[in-house]
């Protein structure tokens, strides 16, 4: 495709932006689909599939304080297991509904900037990519509708006076 120089520097930049932009989602995305990868792995499975859950129940920690410190370390373990599993990154686990909402939201308000802008981009479609030539190729076009402007309102008047 033929990138277009554009008028001013505003789209340049907001060309920048968007490309950017761009690239941090596909960044994100990348390093989320190797989450996903991980915990569908096997040691994730392994780890998960291998839970029991506690035969006692609250009552029974209450009342024992020494079971109560079994279940800690089982607990524990267990995170550890996990955590291992997941590869030692615990903070890709500490996301959140609400910061998933919110990066949502900023992912589609992005979405729309980018259709927006590739929009505007374009209206710059089939003009040369040297600026002058361009320039040209739009003070041409503008003859060109002023001249079937012209024609059109001579047809006009000529219905019109056409039908007295």
């Amino acid at each position: 495709m033929v990138k277009p120089k554009p008028i001013d520097g505003e789209a340049d930049q907001q060309l920048q932006r968007v490309e950017t932009l761009h690239q941090q989602l596909k960044a994100e995305h990348a390093r989320a689909q190797e989450l996903l990868a991980r915990l569908k792995g096997e040691e994730y499975q392994s780890a998960t599939r291998n839970h029991q859950p506690p035969k006692s129940t609250t009552r029974d920690w209450v009342r024992d304080p020494k079971a109560l410190d079994m279940k800690v370390g089982e607990f524990r373990e267990r995170a550890k297991r996990l955590e291992k599993a997941a590869g030692g990154k615990n903070s890709t686990l500490d996301i959140g509904i609400p910061e998933l909402k919110a990066e949502e939201r900023e992912i589609r308000d992005l979405e729309a900037r980018v259709s927006g802008l590739e929009g505007r981009v374009r209206g710059f479609e089939g003009l040369p990519p040297d600026k002058e030539l361009a320039l040209m190729e739009v003070e041409k076009m503008r003859k060109e509708l002023e001249a079937l402007a012209r024609r059109r309102d001579l047809m006009f008047e000529g219905l019109i006076e056409g039908d007295k």
